[in-house]
């Protein structure tokens, strides 16, 4: 990731962020609440995660490729 500051979230919908005043300089791999893994951009396309909270909280597929963040396809999610 060649980003300077990102946001991410974990599995279980704990946000986080690097790069930010006060916040860690690199993202770090565990979410700091749950230690689930934490997603900094889509696993397939490497787009980022959205910025607006609200979007990034509900969003759990990249919206440039339709991949699931954690693995989850999209026929699943709709059953």
């Amino acid at each position: 990731m060649t980003e300077d500051r990102g946001i991410g979230k974990c599995e279980q919908n704990h946000a986080g962020s690097y790069g930010y005043p006060t916040r860690p300089q690199v993202p770090y791999p565990f979410c700091p609440q749950c230690g689930r893994p934490m997603v900094w951009a889509c696993p397939k396309c490497g787009a980022l995660l959205p910025e607006d909270n609200a979007e990034l909280l509900a969003a759990r597929f990249c919206r440039e490729c339709g991949t699931g963040y954690f693995g989850e396809t999209a026929a699943a999610a709709t059953n």
